[in-house]
């Protein structure tokens, strides 16, 4: 996922990015709801652990993106577990304060 152009503190560049909205959504829009990945684990406390390929990795759940995907060229690389997407979840409604 190409996540240029960005600014302030938002993330840059390509990197992987967990998709949170439906397919159904993706397929009507050509957009996809999602949260990039970073290999620099902070501790944040919207900070996901995960593996990518083995690697550690983290979803900033508190940077979430309405893109287009295809102009960004977006490409299926995993399907993360029903624990990680609930707890990205969990973290998105805390920030955004929905009961």
């Amino acid at each position: 996922m190409e996540f240029d152009p960005q600014a302030g503190h938002e993330q840059a560049g390509h990197r992987p990015a967990l998709v949170i909205s439906p397919a159904s959504y993706n397929g009507k829009t050509d957009l996809m709801v999602c949260c990039p990945l970073s290999t620099k684990i902070k501790g944040y406390p919207f900070e996901v652990a995960l593996e990518v390929e083995g690697v550690p990795n983290v979803v900033l759940s508190d940077q979430v993106k309405s893109l287009d995907w295809n102009a960004r060229r977006a490409q299926k690389k995993a399907v993360v577990s029903r624990d990680v997407m609930g707890q990205v979840r969990a973290k998105i409604k805390a920030l955004l304060v929905i009961d």
